[in-house]
């Protein structure tokens, strides 16, 4: 490929930067370094070097290093295609305009470090060989990486605008650094996409990210299920286990349940004690105390039997209804909890 394209000197692409002039290339292959440092141009404290040239080089290849650091760049900039040979260097700078690196490959590291993206930033279908640093950027509008592959990708402390997304259908990265709540709600709905970063987070030992991300996943999925035994499935995990994630859940269930049939109980005194008629509401063995139902409730739904204490009548069936749900509740903790703390 190299040898059938047009040789061009980095220092005639520089000449046009400095200039204010328009960069557009396309299949070209490009000498020496591009690093504006080595320019005269407007300089700001706050947003470093400002360039005002559009930059579009595109399906090339740059045999040097890009030193595109610390600079403002108020018109396009688009890479799309091209291979960058070495060092990558976009750290601090800001893209005021749309930013394109579909398709690029970096064969190199590729530095965005505390760059910010006032527009969206197309990634798709990059390939990276080198670390990715996308550390504290700020993204505007929308990161496309629907198809990206590379090795590391960081993306820790990154911040998105109010409604931008974060793309990740496809994605391909053997390990991807960044926290849950930095991303949880720029995430648009993609099972394999949320799927691989539950498994990104277990390997790097982040499991309370990784069971955030699950349970968010099985969310999405349930309010978008069209089959109405479906949502009533994915309903009973969530409320009864946080689809197998939450522990907790399962205890607050389990009280519910307790202190719903202690009134059930209660209320139409329905226990007695031994020697007890449990027909008359006058007779004196009824139950009569809240604090004693309370007792015979729980007793009930771990499956014990109540020293000298019994229901009558059909209430004996919610007895057994109790008591099922119970050992239920019970299993469903037991194994939720295995799957959370032994890992």
């Amino acid at each position: 490929m190299a040898g059938s394209l047009l040789a061009v000197k980095a220092e005639e692409i520089l000449r046009k930067i400095e200039d204010g002039k328009p960069v557009e290339y396309e299949n070209v292959l490009i000498f020496g370094d591009l690093d504006l440092y080595r320019l005269d141009l407007p300089c700001d404290e706050d947003i470093g070097t400002v360039v005002s040239s559009i930059i579009k080089i595109e399906y090339s290849i740059i045999k040097g290093d890009v030193f595109f650091d610390r600079s403002t760049f108020s018109n396009l900039v688009d890479f799309d295609g091209t291979i960058f040979t070495k060092v990558a260097n976009f750290s601090e700078s800001q893209f005021c305009a749309d930013a394109g690196f579909s398709e690029a490959r970096f064969e190199g590291d590729a530095n965005f470090y505390r760059a910010r993206f006032r527009t969206e930033a197309n990634f798709s279908r990059t390939r990276f060989s080198g670390d990715v640093d996308f550390r504290s950027v700020a993204f505007d509008k929308n990161l496309n990486l629907d198809s990206a592959k590379g090795s590391v990708i960081r993306l820790s402390d990154v911040t998105f605008g109010e409604g931008s997304y974060i793309y990740f259908r496809d994605l391909d990265f053997n390990k991807i650094t960044v926290r849950w709540e930095s991303i949880q709600d720029h995430l648009p709905y993609d099972g394999s996409a949320y799927l691989s970063l539950v498994k990104n987070f277990r390997n790097l030992e982040q499991f309370d990210d990784a069971d955030n991300c699950y349970y968010q996943y099985r969310e999405e999925k349930r309010y978008r299920a069209t089959s109405r035994r479906a949502r009533i499935i994915d309903s009973l995990a969530c409320i009864s286990c946080g689809y197998g994630v939450r522990p907790s859940n399962a205890v607050f269930l389990s009280l519910g349940i307790i202190f719903l049939f202690t009134l059930i109980f209660w209320a139409s005194r329905a226990i007695v004690q031994d020697g007890g008629t449990g027909v008359d509401p006058g007779d004196q063995s009824l139950i009569r105390s809240l604090r004693d139902a309370l007792y015979f409730s729980s007793m009930v739904f771990i499956g014990r039997t109540p020293v000298h204490m019994y229901t009558y009548g059909n209430f004996l069936y919610l007895t057994v209804v109790e008591t099922l749900m119970g050992w239920m509740l019970m299993a469903l903790f037991l194994v939720t909890l295995g799957k959370v703390m032994l890992r």
